[in-house]
């Protein structure tokens, strides 16, 4: 049964002797599957994130000088690089603009104040609104604007 290429998009056959195959055999595929799950290992494996740090610092002490070789060989790379870090640096500095007005204030609700002591629901805001196996029972006591916090 054909399948669809995740990075690819094009129709392929999988192998037997995989059958969750998800990438085609096609060489960019083949390294964006091995990109996914590279970065997936980092983030969720502590031990393999420590051995590739090392391993990474062991490689930069075995080969001085090649980022700066690299960036003298390559100076169509640098500006793209350079260009591309404006762009990461103006999204930044517009998401910061915009979250300056959610920026968290002791009287937002003072007098507005609806909520009541009680048990709620904590889900994830991922925007699904739908109740998950991760989701928390918690307790919430609303304390009076008189309240000073330690002695």
């Amino acid at each position: 049964m054909k399948r669809t290429c995740m990075c690819c998009g094009r129709w392929f056959m999988p192998r037997a002797n995989v059958p969750d195959q998800q990438y085609c055999s096609r060489r960019i595929c083949q390294n964006a599957r091995r990109q996914l799950w590279r970065k997936k290992k980092l983030k969720s494996d502590a031990e393999y994130r420590a051995d590739q740090y090392v391993s990474q610092k062991r490689w930069c002490k075995k080969n001085p000088g090649y980022w700066e070789r690299y960036r003298a060989l390559h100076p169509d790379y640098c500006q793209r690089n350079r260009e591309m870090q404006k762009a990461r640096n103006r999204t930044r500095t517009q998401v910061r603009r915009q979250r300056k007005g959610l920026i968290a204030k002791r009287y937002a609700l003072a007098g507005q104040n609806g909520i009541i002591s009680g048990y709620y629901n904590l889900l994830p805001a991922d925007g699904a609104m739908i109740a998950k196996s991760d989701a928390l029972l918690v307790k919430l006591d609303v304390v009076s604007g008189n309240y000073i916090n330690g002695p």
